[in-house]
């Protein structure tokens, strides 16, 4: 069984990573909405789809952009308040046949951060293993059944 990491240090590593994340995107979309209203991206010929690309290319960083927004502002507003079940903003500790590991509950999938040393999945509550483990408590076993199977894990710890 691995350390247990602090849950307040795993929010706030995981708000900083975001945060991060964050910053780096909104450069990345600027560059891409430029690139599509530049005009070198008009079409030179009607086979010319640079600015159809570029476009494409904006709206979806655009979409990423506005979903990270949203795990930014969860991730500020969480408190680190305890757990008993498996919910979003909880840590919890997972064991299965491939090993053990520590996840973050959250309302979208995210990163995988160093937490103490320890690393830390950040999981949806939409994925298999999210939905398998929300509301569990500890010692429950929960059934995850993903795109590669089927699979059991225990509920080793809730924070």
């Amino acid at each position: 069984m691995s350390p247990a990491p602090s849950k307040t240090a795993a929010h706030r590593a995981l708000r900083a990573r975001l945060e991060d994340e964050l910053s780096v995107l909104e450069s990345m979309v600027a560059a891409a909405r430029d690139e599509a209203t530049s005009a070198e991206s008009r079409p030179e010929n009607k086979y010319d789809t640079r600015a159809i690309e570029a476009s494409y290319l904006a709206a979806g960083q655009g979409e990423r952009l506005a979903t990270l927004r949203q795990m930014v502002g969860w991730a500020q507003g969480l408190q680190g308040e305890p757990h008993t079940r498996a919910q979003v903003g909880a840590l919890v500790h997972v064991a299965t046949e491939a090993g053990d590991r520590w996840v973050v509950l959250a309302p979208s999938g995210g990163p995988t951060i160093d937490v103490d040393a320890i690393e830390v999945a950040t999981v949806s509550t939409r994925s298999p293993l999210g939905r398998a483990l929300t509301g569990a408590s500890v010692d429950d076993a929960v059934e995850v059944h993903g795109p590669r199977g089927s699979y059991e894990a225990e509920v080793l710890n809730v924070r």
